[in-house]
């Protein structure tokens, strides 16, 4: 005996609510997850930051930065790196990586002069490196010898033009305009 048509549309119906129940159900456990991820996850992740406390209840006492102690840290850092860079130099003189490296060090350490003979060296090795020019107008801006920097920069800019590294030749173009302005 076949099925009345009352009785399959009814069956019909009943699959689609059925289908329409899940589709619901499975948008509200999306819904709530997507909020908990969104609101309460954040919340709890900083809060403990704002307590003093960290994940397992401990107290995270405030802790005072001692200024001349971090000085101090950081010269010691620059000044063993300036070493193994000295090192590896006297090791392999033609590797022109160690020198830039070494001139980033005296720039840091606030050693422009001593960073210009490294980055000059770089220059020597690779004359084509924009980054050793780029820095090197970086070291000639800090002795206030702004024809330099500016020719520098300028070198800088057509390598970094020629490779189409834009990155590099946008930050360069940046500080070029910088040192126009303070001429």
């Amino acid at each position: 005996m076949a099925p009345s048509p009352t009785l399959l549309l009814y069956l019909t119906q009943l699959q689609y609510f059925n289908v329409m129940k899940t589709k619901r159900l499975t948008f509200l456990l999306s819904f709530t997850a997507l909020f908990y991820f969104l609101l309460a996850l954040p919340s709890a992740i900083f809060s403990e930051s704002r307590t003093g406390y960290d994940g397992a209840g401990n107290y995270i006492p405030d802790i005072v930065i001692d200024e001349k102690e971090s000085r101090k840290l950081v010269t010691n850092r620059l000044e063993g790196k300036r070493q193994e860079f000295i090192e590896k130099i006297k090791k392999n003189p033609t590797n022109y990586l160690y020198y830039y490296y070494l001139g980033n060090v005296y720039l840091e350490m606030k050693r422009p002069v001593k960073a210009i003979v490294s980055f000059e060296e770089v220059i020597k090795l690779n004359p084509r490196n924009g980054k050793a020019h780029y820095q090197l107008a970086k070291a000639y801006d800090r002795i206030n010898d702004a024809s330099r920097a500016i020719r520098h920069v300028a070198i800088a800019s057509q390598i970094f033009k020629d490779n189409l590294d834009l990155h590099w030749q946008t930050k360069v173009n940046v500080f070029l305009l910088q040192l126009r302005e303070q001429e």
